[in-house]
């Protein structure tokens, strides 16, 4: 059987009929099923005592791209250049990470998924890149195609990136302008950018738990490294689950009582 992948939703305003909404991109739901995985979307409940009826009928968990998080959750004030925030999204994420560590379930992480992983793992970001690391490349390209490869990253050899990937050097599309600054608990920085933007990360003591700075869910077609992670992860999500108790546990149990 095909395995069960969720996928958080985002709240927003129907473009037709200017009601409250919960979506996401159709490119992730489309590379899941390529994958071999049946994409599911999770809506930000009211009462988030009702993911236990969901959550354990979940294989795997994509955490997607979106808006900011709140730096409250890494012990920050806002910044002049931080963007729009959601609690309700912020606390229903912080959730579904308590629950894939606790349950070992096979996550990866996209953009601000990437981002989220590490800031529930006791991490810290950067809010704005242009402010905060003037170094840096141009990393928010909103305004150009979304398949569009703009930089190279670098790839750290012997990781799991790497032998997923098969690649130590490739193209990404760049749609952020935030990024991790310091690596939570257990969290290794698997991949850069030329300017040492964060762009990979893992953990390696989950079973599998890995995190993409760019979107590759846009870029798979073109670009078969991306086509062997997803590949990857719908293949972790295709076995039987193993329960993994350890140090993050604690990390998390920390990051809720701060947030």
């Amino acid at each position: 059987m095909r395995p069960l992948i969720g996928i958080p939703c985002h709240a927003g305003v129907g473009a037709e009929s200017d009601r409250p909404i919960f979506y996401n991109n159709i490119a992730y739901i489309r590379a899941v099923e390529a994958a071999g995985g049946v994409p599911i979307l999770i809506p930000i409940l009211d009462d988030l005592a009702g993911l236990q009826t969901l959550l354990p009928r979940l294989d795997g968990l994509l955490l997607s791209g979106g808006i900011d998080l709140h730096p409250r959750h890494y012990n920050e004030e806002p910044h002049p250049m931080l963007g729009k925030t959601n609690p309700q999204l912020d606390d229903l994420e912080l959730e579904l990470v308590r629950w894939v560590v606790r349950e070992n379930l096979p996550t990866i992480g996209i953009c601000r998924g990437m981002q989220m992983l590490n800031v529930a793992l006791g991490g810290s970001l950067y809010q704005d890149l242009e402010a905060q690391y003037p170094q840096s490349l141009k990393h928010p390209n909103w305004e150009l195609p979304r398949n569009q490869i703009v930089h190279r990253i670098n790839v750290q050899e012997e990781s799991r990136m790497a032998a997923i990937l098969g690649k130590y050097d490739l193209g990404v599309n760049s749609l952020h302008h935030q990024a991790v600054k310091e690596p939570g608990s257990g969290v290794i920085i698997s991949g850069r950018a030329e300017d040492g933007v964060a762009e990979l990360l893992e953990i390696p003591d989950h079973r599998f738990m890995l995190a993409a700075q760019c979107h590759p869910e846009e870029i798979w077609n073109d670009e078969p490294a991306w086509k062997n992670l997803f590949g990857a992860f719908i293949e972790e999500c295709s076995q039987p689950v193993v329960k993994q108790l350890h140090a993050m546990d604690t990390v998390l149990e920390v990051s809720a009582r701060t947030a």
